[in-house]
């Protein structure tokens, strides 16, 4: 009977042990606490940096690891403590440059940690990036047909930190685009910025090159921090009758095959239109129309015979159309028949 209750009472005391020590166990747990997780820096000039270094606690019983430290897009980290023993304090740094930014803006950083509750948190530092002349719409985008009224865009700006702004020249980086600038009138100034502002006009010639803009205008002004602004330029220029491809190239393919290709022709003049005839100079090749959207869409469809004579294909397929402006568009073929 002694060995049994001996045995008892020894199993009892183990367990007793193990419980006080896995409570021990327990307790001893960081714990991440932030006090202030979000940063707001208000109204930033454009262009600064906005640097705040957040707290973090640690209320736990066991050293807090910070394990990693994410950036999202936007925002960098300039240091951070690893480790903060229990009690501590510790400190994460992060950084946000406003260059690519305009108006209100929240860019964050993610934190892991090895506090098994809060493995992971989020710190934000939020502000409302305005530069120093704020211009609107900051940027000129041209959707153009040749032969149509020229296109007008206007950029309205004006200073933020209560310069008396003038501008003192405005020019074009593309010769078909005229610039000019004057002081706005009542009826020309935008809601959000004060009285004095400049209105600069970009105009676009009705007889464009066709194909992408891209170009810039540069307005210096009078402002001692930002004396030149670059306002990007882009959009394209369309013929009234745009065929695509613009070049069809049939390839290598043997001579017993056929071979079959399609151009589309699209019609972006204010009339409709109409196709009047197709020909071609490649021997062998057969061309036929199809109306998809009256006076607006078309099909060529062209098959090249297998009796055509092998060897290359170089040639041209002609359209005949009723724009006064276009009346004839050529797409340009080749290929080699084996």
């Amino acid at each position: 009977m002694a060995n049994v209750s001996f045995s008892k009472t020894l199993a009892l005391s183990t367990a007793l042990v193990l419980s006080v020590s896995s409570q021990g166990w327990a307790q001893a747990e960081p714990k991440a606490v932030v006090p202030e997780p979000v940063f707001d820096a208000g109204t930033v000039v454009k262009g600064k940096v906005v640097s705040h270094t957040f707290e973090i606690e640690n209320k736990g019983a066991a050293p807090l690891e910070i394990r990693e430290v994410r950036p999202a897009c936007g925002c960098t980290v300039a240091k951070y403590d690893a480790t903060i023993t229990p009690g501590g304090t510790g400190k994460i740094t992060a950084e946000v440059s406003t260059e690519d930014f305009r108006g209100p803006v929240a860019k964050y950083v993610t934190v892991f940690t090895n506090d098994r509750e809060t493995p992971r948190f989020r710190l934000t530092i939020r502000a409302d990036i305005r530069p120093t002349i704020d211009i609107l719409p900051g940027y000129g985008r041209y959707l153009h047909v040749q032969g149509t009224d020229p296109k007008v865009q206007t950029q309205t700006l004006w200073s933020t930190d209560g310069t008396k702004l003038e501008v003192v020249s405005s020019r074009s980086s593309l010769p078909f685009l005229a610039v000019e600038h004057h002081l706005a009138t009542p009826e020309e100034r935008v809601a959000e910025g004060p009285d004095r502002q400049w209105v600069v006009t970009g105009t676009l010639a009705s007889d464009a090159p066709e194909g992408a803009l891209t170009g810039t205008i540069t307005i210096e002004t009078n402002h001692p921090d930002f004396k030149t602004l670059e306002v990007p330029l882009g959009g394209y220029v369309r013929p009234q009758v745009l065929t695509t491809p613009a070049k069809l190239d049939f390839g290598t393919f043997p001579a017993h095959q056929p071979r079959k290709a399609s151009v589309l022709v699209t019609n972006y003049a204010m009339g409709p239109l109409a196709i009047t005839s197709v020909e071609t100079d490649i021997e062998g090749l057969e061309a036929t129309v199809e109306e998809q959207l009256e006076g607006r869409k078309f099909a060529i469809h062209l098959n090249l015979e297998s009796k055509a004579n092998p060897g290359p294909i170089k040639g041209n397929l002609t359209i005949h159309t009723d724009n006064p402006r276009q009346p004839v568009t050529s797409v340009p073929i080749q290929g080699v028949l084996q």
